[in-house]
């Protein structure tokens, strides 16, 4: 099972990070040590790192969803970067992490960068979506193809990535559905073996499928390992 690896640029140095840290969650984490810590208050292991400031980070966040000027200029202007490494095999385990990740934001976090999928977000705009009914959006991208639309990020989760072809619908209405599809299989365990059925809040039925075609070649970080699942409608 990959693990999460969630980064959130700091205004701070990294000599001052661990500082921050500390004062905000009560562990104490230096530059050198990579040793595991515990939140207060939370049963999850993380891996902390601390790094210096990455050249370009807000070009990067721009990529993935637009930045006020005073987003971009407060994350070109990152002093460090705190590192969160962390498995989360239960939905109860993810969300005492959304507690710490909301925890960071609040604190000063000028954004986060979700390195599984490749999400970018305002420290505003994750909050906005981590409160909304499906955090899981938080930590989902979408690839397309020639022919279907593919989730990225699901790994973590320990769920296959999902798809549906994209002359079903409009662009926005897939991605809705192939969010809460996935989060009906993570928080919901509902079955997704090849035949299973699932139906929407629209009261729509789908029927999953092993997908054979995959995004991307072998051995790509990206290629999901747990595979693949196609949504084919059947109402």
């Amino acid at each position: 099972m990959k693990k999460f690896v969630v980064a959130f640029p700091l205004e701070c140095s990294a000599q001052q990070a661990p500082l921050f840290i500390e004062e905000k969650l009560k562990v104490k984490v230096s530059l050198s040590s990579k040793n595991s810590v515990i939140v207060p208050g939370c049963p999850i292991f993380f891996t902390p790192v601390i790094q210096g400031p990455f050249a370009g980070m807000d070009s990067l966040f721009a990529e993935h969803s637009p930045l006020s000027p005073v987003e971009a200029k407060a994350i070109s202007n990152h002093g460090s970067i705190f590192f969160l490494q962390f498995l989360a095999k239960i939905p109860e385990e993810f969300e005492a992490f959304l507690d710490v990740a909301k925890t960071i934001v609040e604190s000063g976090a000028l954004g986060v960068y979700v390195e599984s999928s490749g999400c970018a977000w305002s420290a505003k705009t994750f909050l906005e979506l981590i409160a909304g009914d499906v955090p899981m959006e938080a930590f989902l991208n979408f690839v397309e193809t020639k022919d279907s639309l593919f989730t990225l990020g699901l790994e973590p989760f320990g769920v296959p990535d999902l798809c549906v072809l994209l002359a079903s619908a409009d662009k926005d209405a897939l991605r809705d559905l192939l969010t809460a599809a996935a989060d009906s299989i993570y928080s919901e365990g509902i079955d997704f073996a090849s035949g299973a059925k699932w139906m929407d809040d629209n009261g729509k039925t789908f029927e999953f499928r092993k997908e054979s075609k995959m995004p991307y070649a072998k051995g790509s970080p990206e290629l999901n390992s747990l595979g693949y699942v196609h949504l084919i409608s059947r109402s």
